[in-house]
């Protein structure tokens, strides 16, 4: 195969040096400056080592001219002319890696909750910038092993690096469902499996004393930090996210009608339309309604910012300031520890099932049992009636028969 890269003139219009060399990958690079210096082509044919103009300044042309001298096994004289092929038709539907990522985060923001579409944000930027240090420019131009190279570059954990991955496969679907792929390159890339992983997947609540102590640091909240909210806020904010299981921005943003006159909480809807709620103690309920009538339907008070991040990111701070009066944790405190939580007491009633917990947290019932087998009372109850059937009683000793 020969060699064919661009040879710099003396007055190149672009500015490079006299005789510096470029190939195509570099000048697919954003931000190179390109020119009209001719392309040349080198190496060997029959026997005959040499450096040869294809005078032409594009690339496909150039190949095009390299290709015929390679396949001919020799050089065209000195004004070459050989047939040019004509170029590979191209795809009719071709689209850029920009448009595609603008294109499904558009169609994303319509039915997508804020935090997803954010998540969905931050990929789509590392992807295009990676493309751009691959020189990609079209969609189609991604493989499984640019996606298995692109992983590489995560710095998270395995357990997040499964996430994304179940983000960038939908991506793709996306793009295959347009035509601008002709297949799923994520569809082929596996997530790899090992003890890490395993680990990970068992959830930590908060245990009983650890909310104990979290309630006594908010006593002790008001006399230390001076705020707009003081420890009895702190502890109100606490109690809603452990007996109802919502997330900390929903928390936040937590509206009174969410709760019925009967005391019901709604979680979330379903796909078809439904309400799934949760029943709160009735001393929270009165916590709700004191909050109403003090701050109004906003029981945490209503936000100038737009911005999700801003309001979440202000009760983690306050959070973290209680977390850090409750003195060492055994395993980091985070506010996703309160809906792990939220699961662990209701497994722990008797007659709750894991269907039940599963439909409460939108969870299937394989997942609750991943992350909170250690909590299933069933569970446990039944490995610990296998163990006493196994070794209950003292062992017989059987003599084994001697080896010929």
């Amino acid at each position: 195969m020969l060699s064919v890269y661009r040879r710099h003139k003396r007055n190149c219009k672009a500015g490079h040096p006299k005789d510096f060399r470029s190939n195509e990958f570099e000048e697919r690079r954003k931000g190179f400056k390109k020119c009209s210096c001719p392309i040349f082509a080198s190496g060997t044919l029959s026997g005959i080592s040499r450096r040869e103009t294809t005078g032409r300044w594009e690339w496909d042309d150039a190949k095009a001219i390299a290709a015929a001298w390679d396949a001919a096994g020799t050089w065209g004289k000195a004004d070459p002319t050989p047939a040019v092929p004509p170029p590979p038709e191209a795809k009719a539907n071709r689209t850029t890696i920009a448009d595609a990522c603008k294109l499904f985060l558009d169609e994303l923001a319509e039915t997508a909750a804020f935090a997803t579409h954010k998540k969905y944000r931050l990929l789509m930027a590392r992807f295009e910038k990676f493309s751009e240090t691959r020189g990609y420019v079209m969609i189609d131009q991604w493989q499984p092993i640019d996606i298995r190279q692109f992983r590489s570059t995560w710095p998270v954990s395995p357990q997040t690096a499964v996430r994304r991955m179940a983000m960038m496969k939908p991506f793709f679907e996306y793009c295959l469902s347009n035509k601008w792929v002709d297949s799923n390159p994520a569809r082929a890339v596996k997530n790899p499996k090992g003890r890490e992983m395993t680990h990970s997947e068992q959830k930590y609540p908060f245990t009983d004393e650890e909310i104990q102590r979290m309630y006594e640091a908010c006593k002790k909240y008001g006399q230390t930090y001076r705020h707009k909210w003081d420890g009895e806020d702190l502890a109100d904010f606490i109690s809603l996210s452990i007996y109802t299981g919502l997330r900390i921005s929903d928390v936040a943003l937590f509206n009174v009608d969410r709760m019925t006159p009967g005391g019901d909480i709604r979680l979330r809807t379903t796909k078809t339309g439904t309400h799934v709620y949760t029943w709160a103690p009735t001393w929270l309920q009165e916590r709700i309604r004191a909050r109403v009538a003090k701050h109004g339907a906003l029981i945490f008070g209503s936000h100038t910012t737009k911005s999700l991040d801003v309001i979440t990111e202000g009760w983690r701070i306050k959070l973290g300031r209680i977390w850090e009066m409750c003195g060492p944790w055994e395993r980091p405190p985070y506010p996703h520890r309160f809906r792990h939580t939220f699961a662990r007491i209701l497994l722990q009633k008797p007659g709750v099932t894991v269907r039940d917990v599963a439909e409460l947290l939108g969870n299937t019932e394989e997942m609750v049992l991943k992350r909170y087998s250690a909590w299933v009372p069933d569970r446990q109850d039944r490995l610990r009636r296998v163990l006493q059937d196994a070794f209950e009683g003292k062992p017989k000793l059987v003599a084994m028969p001697a080896s010929r």
